[in-house]
């Protein structure tokens, strides 16, 4: 049976080319999917902006970033990394961890299935790692329900909301409204493998809820806890 990765660079590509154009097969995966989704997106036109995409939904934009993984087993958080160095290979590198500067949302996409993740970007701010397992995104894993749940809790802002901005009062509030539980600062686990500690209350109630929000409602809650 013929899969996608048996269909992998059929055209033979030399390997350089063959990143660049998994990175345009990556974004161009994401707007199909959105667009599936019942979403409307609308795409950079300057190779170098700070983000990807817009999207859109009841009226509410909100700046996309994409990452494509070719395996399905890690993913990039850094952006930065290509400027000036297109122009020169001595320029110094400007990569770094993806923040609310640069975008509201991460859609990480396996390029050679099309199965998305969907990631707020305070988690990847609380997270602080440069690249993380899939697994550890399970919860976030086709997760385009997240994007209306947020506008349904946030009308305004949506997936733009900061909640480490908000009081720790407020949050322990949201915290209740959408059932998520604050664990202890060395039980934070993602996935099977990855565990992290966040010393910070905010964080941690912030990053219960962004999951809390992302999973399916059947799920009720993680076993990965």
């Amino acid at each position: 049976m013929q899969t996608w990765e048996t269909s992998f660079n059929l055209a033979g590509h030399e390997t350089g080319k063959v990143r660049s154009i998994l990175g345009y097969a990556g974004e161009s995966l994401v707007i199909g999917r959105a667009l599936a989704a019942g979403f409307n997106l609308f795409f950079k036109a300057w190779r170098d902006s700070p983000y990807d995409a817009v999207l859109e939904h009841d009226g509410v934009l909100c700046r996309i970033e994409i990452k494509q993984s070719r395996e399905g087993e890690q993913l990039s958080l850094t952006g930065g990394g290509r400027s000036g160095q297109q122009i020169s290979r001595s320029a110094g590198s400007r990569e770094r961890i993806v923040s609310a500067d640069d975008c509201d949302l991460l859609i990480g996409v396996h390029s050679l299935s099309g199965r998305c993740w969907i990631v707020p970007t305070e988690v990847l701010e609380i997270l602080n790692r440069k690249s993380i397992s899939v697994d550890a995104f399970r919860d976030f894993d086709e997760a385009w329900h997240l994007i209306i749940r947020a506008q349904a809790l946030f009308p305004t802002l949506g997936l733009r909301t900061r909640l480490r901005e908000m009081s720790e009062e407020h949050l322990h509030e949201l915290a209740a409204k959408v059932g998520a539980t604050l664990p202890a600062p060395n039980e934070l686990r993602f996935g099977k493998r990855s565990r992290i500690r966040v010393d910070s209350e905010t964080d941690r109630l912030a990053l219960e809820i962004w999951r809390t929000l992302a999973r399916p409602h059947d799920l009720g809650s993680d076993d990965s806890n």
